[in-house]
């Protein structure tokens, strides 16, 4: 009877552990995430781990587990003392129902800017004022709330085209 469980990984090493453990032929999962980074005033997507160095993988427990502590990229098993715990399938079923083709799950959110935030426009005939922070509307867009004349305008611009104030 096969089993999940987690597996503890080398610092910045899992992507490496997993291609030594496939390359094995073991079953291995390494759910990755979508996240955007801001990098100091551009913002950039990138794919990561949605857990640092853990990765999951199905193993007999008949099997001999020695290999998979001497894998390059592997520091061992996850245990709790003597014990090694499994991860439930259910566990890794809600995370596989939410990855898309390539294995990764998008985050939606972007924690530098919020709802109501003030933010300066930076590029092109509006760069100077100032707006409230809206939504993200879309890969790489935003909109923001500008008030001219009196009146609120919303404003569909790059994310890259704003700033905070």
């Amino acid at each position: 009877m096969s089993n999940w469980y987690a597996v503890y990984c080398k610092p910045q090493q899992d992507a490496r552990a997993e291609k030594h453990l496939r390359n094995q032929s073991y079953e291995v999962f390494r759910p990755l995430v979508r996240v955007r980074r801001r990098y100091g005033a551009r913002i950039r997507q990138i794919i990561e781990s949605m857990f640092p160095r853990y990765l999951f993988i199905r193993l007999d427990e008949l099997m001999d587990w020695a290999p998979i502590r001497s894998t390059c990229g592997v520091a061992n098993l996850v245990r709790m003392g003597a014990y090694v715990p499994q991860v439930p399938e259910t566990v890794i079923g809600e995370i596989r129902q939410r990855v898309d083709c390539e294995n990764c799950i998008n985050i939606d959110y972007d924690d530098s800017y919020r709802v109501n935030d003030r933010v300066r426009i930076t590029e092109g005939p509006l760069a100077g004022y100032e707006a409230l922070f809206e939504k993200f509307s879309g890969k790489e867009r935003v909109t923001v709330l500008l008030e001219i004349m009196n009146k609120a305008q919303h404003l569909v611009l790059s994310e890259h085209a704003i700033e905070c104030a």
